[in-house]
């Protein structure tokens, strides 16, 4: 017997934490019946229905490495009609989504998989997966500044958060605008955005040019790249690392 939300994961259809959304908006049924309690177990072989559809398991997983152009929203369907990041995938069969979010303005590498569990590890802060994010700012940036941002800055009113590491990768006198880069391993809404602001550091435009050791290197704007065997397992190899160093209390 298995939770609900992970059963989702499992087949592919989105992570863990998702899944869990849509089973609290009673989108989910489970042999003819809504189900919307988050402890609710069942076979792994129980019949799934979300939005009315049938949820197949996907037996085959896939990871790509999409590089995401600015005004695309990141996700699979979007009511306005705005352009998502599905629509550079149509091509594929697979059920693929988003690993975690890019906002609309925002540009950059952003992994799609149709495995729930890699995604729940990638996005959850309790693994400590690295994103690197660039950023072109307008003035001058301080020195102090990007301190600020390393030792921690408040966001959301009462949360504290730092970058692992921050710094100032040109001056450009001529338009008078600053590139930064800042490494974090939370993924909080506008998470990037709002340090920015906290450090009194004016965004001009947004890239996230790395995840860990994923760049964008080999990645056109709007184009991606399926994951190589190695780096699927190397991502493996970096949450059973960080599990049991969460299990033996950091040690």
């Amino acid at each position: 017997m298995e939770r609900l939300q992970k059963i989702i994961a499992s087949r592919g259809y989105c992570s863990r934490r998702k899944a869990e959304e849509l089973i609290a908006s009673g989108r989910v049924k489970v042999n003819g019946k809504v189900v919307n309690e988050m402890g609710a177990q069942f076979e792994a072989n129980v019949e799934i229905k979300i939005d009315g559809r049938p949820l197949v398991a996907e037996n085959e997983k896939y990871y790509y490495l999409f590089h995401k152009p600015r005004m695309v929203v990141t996700t699979m369907y979007d009511p306005q009609g705005r352009k998502t990041v599905a629509d550079y995938f149509k091509d594929n069969k697979s059920r693929l989504f988003p690993v975690g979010r890019l906002d609309y303005d925002v540009s950059g590498a952003l992994i799609m998989t149709n495995d729930g569990e890699f995604a729940d590890y990638v996005t959850h802060p309790r693994y400590g997966i690295r994103k690197t994010y660039q950023a072109l700012c307008k003035g001058k940036v301080s020195k102090h500044q990007v301190r600020e941002l390393v030792s921690g800055v408040v966001i959301d009113e009462d949360y504290k958060t730092k970058a692992l590491d921050a710094g100032i990768v040109k001056y450009d006198e001529k338009t008078d605008t600053t590139i930064i880069f800042l490494i974090i391993t939370e993924g909080r809404k506008h998470h990037v955005k709002k340090m920015l602001i906290a450090a009194d550091i004016y965004l001009e435009k947004l890239k996230r040019i790395a995840i860990e050791f994923l760049n964008l290197t080999d990645v056109q704007s709007g184009t991606y790249r399926p994951l190589k065997p190695h780096e699927v397992k190397s991502f493996y190899g970096l949450f059973k690392q960080q599990k049991n160093k969460n299990t033996n209390g950091g040690k």
